[in-house]
C-alpha cells in the first residue's frame, strides 16, 4: 500500500481538498417565494336571473378544479358577465388577481325516445357548451375556450343529467386553458371613442350565437325574436355580425360607430323539456344585456316562457317558449336610449 508521506506535500493537499469536498454538502439554496396565479371567477349564475342550482353547483366545480391545478380562485359575488369589462381594474385591485375568468354557458334538454321491440323508452338528450374566458384587468378579452358535454339520461331526476353535461364541459375547457399561448399583449387602458355621435338606428342586436360556438336554430330564432320584438315597439333596429359579447362589450364605441347605433343588446338562452302526459313541456330561459356605447351595462331583462307541445317535433316547442319568454318581455318598459 501507498503512504501518502510517499507524495509530495502540495499532492497531499489537493487529495485531501477532494476528500473534504465529497463529504461537505452543498450549500441549500435560500427560499424564493412561489408565484402562485390568482384569477377572479365570476359565477355561472347571473344576477336577476332564476335560480338554477346547477349553476350554483359549476361554480363550485369549476373552482374545486383551479385549486387542484394550483390556481387560486377568489370567486366573486354575482356579477354581469358583460358588466365585469368595465369593472374589471376595480375587480383586480380588490381581488389580487392577475386576470378574471368569466364563464357563460348554455343548456338544452330535449325528449328522445328509443324505440324497441316491444316498448318504446324516453330519455333526455343533455347537451352543455361552456364558453371560459379570461379577461384582462384593463377589460380586454386575453383567451376564450369552448368545450362541450353530452349526457343521455334514463331518470326520473333530469337535473342530474344537466350536472354530468356542466361537469364535463368543465374539465374539458380547463384543460384547454392550462395549455393556452401565454399572453403577451400589453393591456390597453382605454377603449377608442366613436369618431362621430351615433346616429340611424338606436339598437344593435348583437346575435346569440358567437363566434365559436356551434350552430343552433333556436339561438338564430332568438335573435330574429328580438329583432321582430324591438322592431314592433317601434325600436330603429339592426342585427350586427356575429361577434363574442365580451369583445362586443369592450369595442362598443367602434360597434356602435360602425352599425350606426346608440346602445348594444346580447341575449343568452337555456331551456329543457320535459315529458308530461299531455304533450312535452319546454321551459325557456331569456336574459337580454343592454349595453351603451361607452361599454356600461344599463339594462339587464330576464324572462322565463313556458309551451306545452304536442307532435314529435320538438323544435317547435322550444320556439313557442321562446315566443312566449319575449312575450312577457314585452309587458316591461324599453331601456331608455342614449345618443
Amino acid at each position: 500500500m501507498t503512504s501518502l508521506a510517499q507524495f509530495p506535500l502540495a499532492v497531499v493537499a489537493t487529495l485531501a481538498a477532494v476528500q473534504l469536498a465529497a463529504v461537505t454538502p452543498a450549500p441549500v439554496a435560500s427560499p424564493r417565494a412561489v408565484s402562485v396565479p390568482v384569477v377572479a371567477v365570476v359565477p355561472f349564475a347571473v344576477p336577476g336571473s332564476e335560480k338554477v342550482q346547477n349553476f350554483d353547483d359549476a361554480t363550485g366545480i369549476l373552482t374545486a378544479k383551479l385549486a387542484e391545478k394550483g390556481i387560486t380562485a377568489k370567486t366573486l359575488p354575482p356579477t354581469d358577465r358583460l358588466g365585469v369589462v368595465a369593472q374589471a381594474g376595480q375587480i383586480c385591485a380588490q381581488s389580487g388577481a392577475t386576470g378574471i375568468l368569466v364563464p357563460t354557458m348554455r343548456t338544452e334538454q330535449a325528449v328522445r325516445q328509443r324505440n324497441y321491440i316491444l316498448t318504446t323508452v324516453n330519455y333526455y338528450s343533455t347537451h352543455v357548451e361552456l364558453r371560459l374566458s379570461l379577461v384582462r384587468c384593463d377589460g380586454s378579452l386575453a383567451w376564450t375556450g369552448t368545450a362541450v358535454g353530452d349526457k343521455d339520461y334514463y331518470n326520473a331526476n333530469v337535473q342530474a343529467g344537466v350536472a354530468d353535461g356542466i361537469t364535463q364541459a368543465i374539465g374539458r375547457v380547463l384543460d384547454l386553458y392550462l395549455v393556452r399561448t401565454p399572453d403577451t399583449a400589453q393591456p390597453n387602458a382605454t377603449a377608442t371613442p366613436a369618431t362621430a355621435m351615433p346616429t340611424g338606428p338606436k339598437v344593435a342586436i348583437v346575435p346569440f350565437t358567437q363566434i365559436g360556438m356551434e350552430a343552433d336554430p333556436s339561438l338564430d330564432f332568438a335573435t330574429e325574436e328580438a329583432r321582430k320584438r324591438f322592431a314592433a315597439r317601434g325600436a330603429d333596429v339592426v342585427v350586427t355580425d356575429q361577434a363574442d359579447h365580451l369583445i362586443a362589450t369592450k369595442e362598443a364605441p367602434a360597434m356602435c360607430a360602425r352599425y350606426r347605433a346608440s346602445s348594444l343588446v346580447m341575449g343568452t338562452l337555456r331551456w329543457e323539456q320535459t315529458p308530461k302526459f299531455a304533450g312535452i313541456a319546454t321551459h325557456a330561459e331569456i336574459m337580454l344585456t343592454t349595453v351603451d356605447c361607452t361599454g356600461k351595462v344599463v339594462a339587464t331583462q330576464d324572462e322565463v316562457g313556458e309551451h306545452l307541445h304536442h307532435g314529435a317535433n320538438f323544435r317547435a316547442g322550444v320556439s313557442s317558449a321562446i315566443e312566449d319568454a319575449f312575450g312577457h318581455w314585452a309587458q316591461a318598459p324599453l331601456p331608455a336610449a342614449k345618443g
